[in-house]
């Protein structure tokens, strides 16, 4: 056997990762553009099935899929964000988000603030979907 047929596998690797991670990051801005627009249908394409988020500002204990998606469907209400930083790293079928986003929003309070998000997504099923979130203020 050859060097480039030993190698043909292992140069092709980088280039899947490099597609998971530009879907990722599509994904990642399409979530927060449903949780915006409100939009309940594409919220529960990404939203898996028992997803948890933490937030230690807003609740010591993590909240539950069903909370989360009734504060982002309710009054949770996001004007405007960005993502400044996305780092993205692919293990299989895991992909993990670290980013620093910022926002101007509110939910019963202010929430405008800059944070460091952690993302965990999984592939199931041939698709991405997002199954926790813990989030940091900064600033």
């Amino acid at each position: 056997m050859d060097a480039s047929a030993r190698t043909a596998g292992i140069a092709s690797l980088p280039m899947a990762d490099d597609d998971v991670r530009g879907e990722i990051r599509q994904l990642e801005l399409e979530w927060m553009e449903a949780h915006q627009q409100r939009d309940a249908e594409r919220l529960e394409a990404i939203v898996a099935d028992g997803f948890r988020f933490t937030a230690i500002h807003l609740n010591p204990e993590p909240m539950a899929r069903e909370q989360w998606m009734g504060a982002a469907l309710g009054g949770y209400r996001i004007t405007s964000f960005s993502f400044e930083s996305m780092d993205i790293d692919v293990f299989g079928d895991t992909a993990v988000v670290h980013s620093r986003f910022s926002q101007i929003a509110s939910y019963i309070v202010d929430l405008s603030n800059v944070f460091r998000v952690t993302d965990i997504w999984a592939r199931r099923d041939e698709r991405w979907q997002v199954v926790a979130r813990h989030s940091s203020i900064l600033g």
